[in-house]
């Protein structure tokens, strides 16, 4: 079983992947974590995603993607399952992962799209806030009261990622809708795309996407 899931920011993409790959034994490929590591990285390649994620805020390009993915998939059994989480970004992406999951004998089986308004996107990460030390997150008004308050793992800074403002989520999403809609579209087409709510409690997605695979 390979399944995707696509979403604006604060969709809820990563919980439900994690939750997803525990149930069913998954391979969880989180390229957004990922890449948040390459970044931090003092390398040619991490300055580059450095670069384009925090300062110009643009999709990182999809050569680094497609080497990420190819060397991700090198290292899982091909008898396992996979869930994606975020990608394919844009109809570039859909190309080189059909071309990768064709040569590892793969093909995708669910397309799961969490949709949330825009209004509940920034509500939701607007509020996140991250650990400098241990990268741990914490939700603000849930988890932490105020931004002074140290970690609860470890004590370390807290701190909101350069594109978890409110312009940067803005400019994101029109990333999003430009880029990654059509995507939805072809996948759509193919008969493979589930619309999720999204803005429902993490229990109730949870169940619902469930249902689906339950029948794969």
């Amino acid at each position: 079983m390979n399944i995707v899931i696509l979403g604006p920011q604060g969709s809820g993409k990563g919980t439900q992947a994690e939750l997803l790959a525990q149930k069913y034994n998954l391979e969880h490929i989180d390229t957004g974590k990922f890449l948040r590591e390459v970044a931090r990285m003092n390398t040619a390649l991490g300055k580059e995603v450095y670069e384009t994620a925090n300062v110009r805020k643009e999709l990182v390009p999809d050569h680094i993607l497609e080497e990420i993915l190819r060397l991700k998939l090198n290292d899982v059994d091909r008898g396992q399952g996979l869930v994606l989480d975020g990608m394919p970004r844009n109809m570039g992406q859909v190309g080189f992962i059909e071309k990768i999951f064709l040569s590892f004998g793969r093909k995708l089986d669910k397309i799961f799209f969490l949709d949330v308004s825009e209004e509940e996107s920034i509500k939701r990460i607007s509020k996140r806030w991250i650990c400098e030390k241990c990268k741990t997150n914490f939700i603000m008004g849930k988890d932490i009261e105020n931004e002074r308050e140290a970690c609860l793992k470890c004590g370390g800074k807290l701190a909101q990622r350069i594109d978890d403002t409110p312009e940067g989520i803005r400019k994101r999403l029109q990333v999003f809708k430009r880029e990654t809609i059509p995507v939805l579209n072809y996948y759509k087409e193919k008969g493979i795309l589930i619309r999720i709510d999204g803005a429902r409690p993490i229990e109730k997605v949870f169940e619902e996407i469930a249902k689906y695979l339950e029948k794969i």
